[in-house]
């Protein structure tokens, strides 16, 4: 692999399928030679190059494409037109369950799978102890994996996806059914393979992880690229086009949040501060601010405390963490507090919102995440913009 620059290149590359409104009309065609399908085109056309070493994150609604084209990567279906030219090993995890026989154990499969990646028995006996040890799923280990939940398919499939030494690995929105301690633990993992070199296509609904991970981010909509470049232009260009469509369509019920015990760390209370009083709705433009943050850590974790301010819109103003600014981290278990200053409130009449986040060491594993009431911004005479520069006129 050492002689190319790039792990996967596409040139006009498209995904089509056939759609029968009934299974007698795909007889039908096949015995009449006559078209009884529609075709829906899933991907492409498609020109993409992703850099040898890259790791390029993947965002997009449900049903964009951007599966398809991971699936297209990992070689699991061919294209319909066009080509795509992949280079080296390719290790994949894509949907929970893939390539692994329901009737073998956990183990039979990491035997299995392992071999179809063209290891030697001995290089999996090699291995066999960190997969283990990483999935951590104890006895389950020696058990059908038809009796593991979707979290255990998760940990075994990600644990050997990173111990075969691929030259690219392909992640597609797994890690959305690990416990936080688990998340962590891949997110470190990624880290390890993307300081060494491995290609990465990582394929996530988490913006905040993409952006802060990720060298390159493609946006991808009804099966074709509305933006490729640095992560947070593009994601931003993607979060402006999901808050014009909430405008749009009705919101989706929230999703459920994991449990407490499931958690490495959790925001108990956020409050805003004016004057030694907690603030009402409305502040004057300019006041001087504290926000407090009061939080618990369940594990043994290192956590960093970071904060945005939002406009109502979505809009971020303004965002910073513990971690930029070179502070020591809280080390759990245990509760924690901060508070956070701001001298003379510069934005001007608006709402707005402090979102407060608990982090890793790296600030990409997003460990819990608060809001705090929405605060609307007075001010005295009519302004433009959003925030106040300080400025002199010379005439």
């Amino acid at each position: 692999m050492d002689g190319f620059g790039f792990s996967v290149k596409t040139l006009n590359l498209t995904k089509e399928y056939h759609i029968y409104d009934r299974p007698s009309e795909r007889l039908k065609e096949l015995f009449f030679r006559k078209k009884k399908h529609r075709v829906f085109r899933a991907l492409g056309p498609l020109d993409i190059e992703v850099r040898k070493g890259e790791t390029l994150g993947i965002v997009g609604e449900n049903g964009a494409g951007k599966s398809t084209f991971l699936k297209l990567a990992a070689g699991v279906i061919e294209p319909s037109s066009g080509t795509i030219e992949v280079c080296g090993k390719v290790s994949s995890i894509l949907e929970l369950g893939t390539g692994f026989n329901p009737e073998f154990t956990g183990r039979e499969n990491v035997f299995l799978n392992a071999a179809l990646l063209g290891l030697s028995a001995r290089e999996v006996n090699e291995r066999l102890g960190r997969i283990e040890n990483f999935a951590d799923i104890g006895e389950f280990f020696d058990m059908p994996v038809k009796t593991y939940s979707s979290g255990m398919y998760m940990r075994l499939a990600f644990s050997l996806a990173v111990h075969v030494d691929a030259d690219m690995i392909i992640i597609d929105e797994v890690l959305a059914v690990g416990d936080g301690a688990f998340m962590k633990k891949c997110i470190d993992r990624m880290w390890d393979l993307k300081r060494n070199g491995t290609t990465l296509l990582y394929c996530s609904h988490s913006l905040y992880t993409v952006a802060n991970f990720c060298d390159r981010v493609v946006w991808i909509k009804e099966g074709e690229v509305q933006g490729i470049g640095e992560p947070k232009e593009v994601i931003s260009r993607y979060e402006d086009y999901l808050r014009e469509k909430e405008t749009q369509e009705p919101p989706e019920a929230p999703a459920r949040r994991p449990a407490a015990e499931q958690k490495i760390a959790e925001v108990r209370n956020v409050t805003v501060m004016s004057g030694g009083k907690e603030v009402g709705n409305f502040i004057d433009h300019a006041s001087d601010l504290e926000v407090l943050v009061d939080f618990q850590i369940f594990t043994v974790a290192r956590v960093h405390v970071g904060f945005a301010v939002d406009r109502n819109d979505g809009l971020c103003c303004y965002g910073d963490s513990m971690h930029r600014q070179g502070f020591v981290p809280f080390q759990g278990p245990g509760r924690g507090s901060v508070r956070i200053l701001f001298k003379n409130f510069p934005l001007l009449s608006g709402a707005y919102k402090f979102v407060i986040f608990l982090l890793d060491d790296t600030s990409v594993c997003l460990f819990d995440r608060k809001e705090s009431a929405v605060v609307k911004v007075n001010t005295a005479k009519k302004e433009w913009g959003l925030c106040y520069m300080d400025h002199e006129w010379k005439i």
